[in-house]
């Protein structure tokens, strides 16, 4: 009867391995792989002409002496604290009224959902039009209002900001309805105890939703702050290549430009591992707070 039982064992861990052999394959081969090759160039004098000679440290020695580096650093970070920053509020905000339509929420859902459903490309040309000086429909409203034309994407002072509208629109439909689904796993009863103690809704929306979205608040901050560091190449490069004047040359920008511009492989290697190791010290913050708010 043993024998019975550690033979069925047997054949569900082969079955289990072999469902998961094709994920596993596929993360092996188009992420695992890349990401070692990526480190192991970041090492090494590297050009896209196929040279490689190894220089241990110079990149990292070239990176954290370069004023373009830093430059396009400042960018990652002021866009990164707006759009994780605005993102989240306004994704949460819209949870909180589509929640509250119950007849009207399966259409506004819908609605809310189509730019998520769009390609970058198509968002990043969109709103490229919409920005234009000369017959965009943003500036054409302004003028309408006796306003002054604006250059939004080729103004310094405005591009970034341009930049994180647009890709706020573009994706915070999508963490909207994460908040949904934390919210529809809120009890009802905690609700029913804090209007008995007579709490407003203010009350309990801070001390009853937001306790109890604290999972699922980090959860959304953790992916939002990868999406605005490492997701943004796309557009980037469709609506500003940059510009104007590095004003939105965020670092994966930077390094795609030291690449496959300039040809530097390795100093473009050693730009995206100093990319992941900051990402990996903001993720651990961001998760020794939240647990240490749940305490």
């Amino acid at each position: 009867m043993r024998n019975k039982y550690l033979i069925k064992s047997k054949r569900d861990t082969i079955d289990g391995y072999a469902f998961i052999a094709p994920s596993l394959i596929i993360i092996g081969l188009f992420v695992l792989v890349p990401a070692i090759r990526l480190v192991y160039l970041s090492f090494f004098d590297a050009n896209i002409m196929g040279k490689i000679v190894f220089s241990g440290l110079d990149n990292y020695a070239s990176l954290f002496s370069s004023r373009d580096f830093f430059r396009s650093f400042m960018v990652t970070l002021r866009f990164m604290v707006m759009v994780v920053g605005l993102q989240t509020l306004i994704a949460f905000i819209g949870a909180l009224i589509v929640q509250g339509s119950r007849k009207a929420s399966s259409a506004i859902r819908t609605i809310f959902f189509i730019p998520v459903i769009i390609s970058f490309v198509v968002v990043g040309y969109l709103w490229q039009g919409l920005y234009n000086h000369d017959y965009g429909l943003i500036n054409a409203l302004i003028t309408a209002m006796h306003g002054k034309r604006q250059g939004f994407l080729n103004n310094p002072s405005q591009a970034l900001y341009a930049l994180t509208i647009t890709c706020i629109w573009k994706s915070w439909p999508y963490f909207m309805m994460i908040f949904i689904a934390g919210l529809n796993e809120v009890p009802k009863e905690l609700y029913e105890s804090a209007e008995i103690d007579g709490a407003s809704s203010l009350r309990k929306l801070w001390s009853v939703t937001v306790p109890m979205l604290r999972r699922t608040i980090l959860f959304i901050l953790l992916i939002t702050t990868m999406d605005s560091v490492v997701k943004v190449f796309t557009p980037v490069f469709v609506m500003t290549s940059g510009g104007p004047r590095g004003s939105t040359d965020l670092l994966v920008h930077y390094a795609w430009r030291m690449a496959f511009r300039f040809g530097d492989v390795g100093y473009a290697s050693s730009i995206m591992v100093t990319v992941f190791l900051f990402l990996m010290v903001v993720g651990t913050v961001q998760i020794k707070v939240g647990e240490r708010n749940e305490r």
